[in-house]
């Protein structure tokens, strides 16, 4: 009896071994199918190239903080960022209704009266469109930084068609090339909307960084509403004509190349950015952006080339980092120390365009218009830089330098009387004036190697801290203030100068009496 248990003990145990090697070589076979699946997953993120960043984001939440208005539309959405409830609610609810007016208008061309609706001329034109948006639809969600993931291809097709539709209405409009078209229904629409006060709402609507839609979809839908020849270079030199009141000031004529704007935004500040390095004036070629909009100058980039717009100067790269400066002494400081400040008002390429006179000491920026919409403009333009990596960060750049140099009003003062700055603001002016600088550079982030104004600031630096210029401003500011007081240190120098000669003449009379 014994024997029968101990054999049947040997066989279960030889059962359980044989179990569990069966089990290691499974376990061994999934561990290696892992391994093998985790190999092809890193080959394939490797070999793949990085996707290009959003060009439309969503504002950094510190930025919001500081004045959440500023980036917020007022009359009209645009894009796949704003929230549905926000395009239902009263103040923008007549203008989504417009925006089907503007899709009506333009796939009807030269025939905007309702009556003339023909359903075998323009409905397969329409259904044309909606095609195309449905198509553009991957590219146009790796456009936006976030789209929400229960909005279906169809609803992302048929906002991008209406709302790429009114801002192209309004491009054409503007420019005078829909004249002719859209006088039916504009007349109803204006006498409803308000002809001044929401068109220039609209215009500051478009320039918010979330409320954008992509310039490549304005592009592809002009094309197929008929417009095959450049149909890149109308639509930029439209947008330049619709924004151009609101900018701080376009110096230069350097073509802006319609591959390189990714929305309305983004073709705003080129605009009023520094020019490429290798741009010329004197190209025949680049004139006549300003001079006639109809014949733009835009050149095409070689293909598999970089943006001039994101270059960094060699000489910044150069300087250590250490050694890049980003502070310098408030208008009132360089003043006292020697440096005067000049409003550059030739020879600038831009309101960025800040230069150091070392000889004579003259540090002179160019004229600088600051008005209410300022605020949210300049806020947008700011948080463009901070989400877009491919730009040069020069706004930022220029902000935290202006509010280095207006710490009190006696420094806007100084400022406003040199011409640099012009306050149109409501409010103090040397309040406004000193708030709207410091709170463009709260939150505000960005690299040493990104301050393109770090070589100004660093010979600024360098000659305040020179005695002799800061000798003869004392000298200046003490004695030199106005012409009384001049006239009487003229007389003073000059009564001094014949008291010492007489007292000299009657001395050398008494050692050498004449002969």
């Amino acid at each position: 009896m014994t024997g029968t248990i101990s054999s049947v003990g040997d066989g279960s145990s030889g059962e359980e071994g044989k179990g569990n090697k069966a089990d290691e070589g499974n376990n061994h076979h999934h561990q290696q199918q892992q391994k093998q699946n985790f190999m092809t997953m890193v080959k394939k993120a490797v070999s793949e190239r990085p996707a290009e960043p959003p060009s439309i984001c969503e504002v950094p939440k510190d930025l919001i903080e500081g004045n959440k208005g500023a980036y917020t539309p007022k009359v009209v959405g645009i894009g796949l960022l704003l929230d549905d409830s926000w395009r239902t609610s009263t103040s923008m609810v007549r203008l989504e209704r417009y925006k089907w007016c503007c899709v009506r208008k333009l796939v009807m061309g030269r025939h905007p009266d309702p009556a003339s609706w023909s359903r075998e001329v323009h409905e397969p034109l329409l259904g044309k469109c909606f095609d195309l948006m449905v198509g553009l639809v991957p590219q146009i969600r790796a456009s936006y930084s976030s789209v929400a993931s229960d909005t279906s291809s169809e609803d992302v097709a048929i906002k991008m068609l209406l709302d790429s539709c009114f801002v192209l209405h309004r491009l054409l409009k503007h420019a005078g090339k829909g004249k002719g078209n859209n006088d039916y229904d504009d007349d109803d629409w204006n006498q409803q909307l308000g002809r001044c006060w929401v068109w220039g709402t609209v215009k500051r609507d478009l320039l918010l960084l979330s409320n954008q839609v992509p310039f490549f979809v304005l592009q592809a839908l002009f094309k197929q509403l008929g417009n095959d020849r450049g149909t890149g270079d109308i639509l930029v030199n439209c947008g330049l004509q619709l924004l151009s009141s609101l900018r701080p000031g376009r110096l230069h004529n350097a073509p802006i190349i319609c591959g390189d704007v990714h929305h309305l935004l983004h073709l705003f500040y080129l605009s009023i950015d520094l020019p490429p390095r290798d741009w010329e004036p004197s190209n025949t070629k680049t004139r006549g952006i300003r001079s006639n909009l109809s014949r733009p100058p835009v050149k095409r980039r070689p293909p598999n080339s970089k943006p001039a717009h994101d270059s960094i100067s060699r000489e910044l790269l150069a300087v250590p980092e250490a050694e890049l400066t980003w502070w310098v002494p408030c208008a009132k400081e360089l003043e006292e120390a020697g440096v005067r400040i000049r409003a550059r008002r030739y020879g600038a390429k831009s309101f960025l365009d800040v230069r150091f006179r070392r000889r004579r000491g003259i540090l002179e920026i160019p004229p600088l218009e600051l008005f209410d919409y300022s605020v949210p403009l300049f806020r947008n333009l700011i948080a463009f830089e901070q989400t877009y990596p491919s730009t040069p960060g020069r706004i930022t750049a220029y902000a935290i330098f202006m509010d280095c140099l207006l710490k009190t009003p006696q420094d806007v003062r100084l400022l406003h009387q040199s011409g640099v700055l012009l306050n149109h603001m409501n409010g103090q002016r040397g309040e406004t004036a000193m708030g709207f600088f410091s709170s463009l550079c709260a939150e505000a982030h960005t690299s040493a190697d990104r301050n393109y104004l770090a070589g100004v600031m660093d010979q600024v630096l360098k000659y305040q801290k020179r005695k002799w210029p800061r000798w003869r401003a004392a000298l200046v500011s003490g004695y030199f203030t106005n012409p009384w007081v001049t006239t009487s240190v003229v007389a003073a120098v000059i009564l001094l100068t014949m008291t010492v000669l007489q007292s000299f003449y009657a001395v050398y009379g008494y050692y050498k009496p004449s002969k």
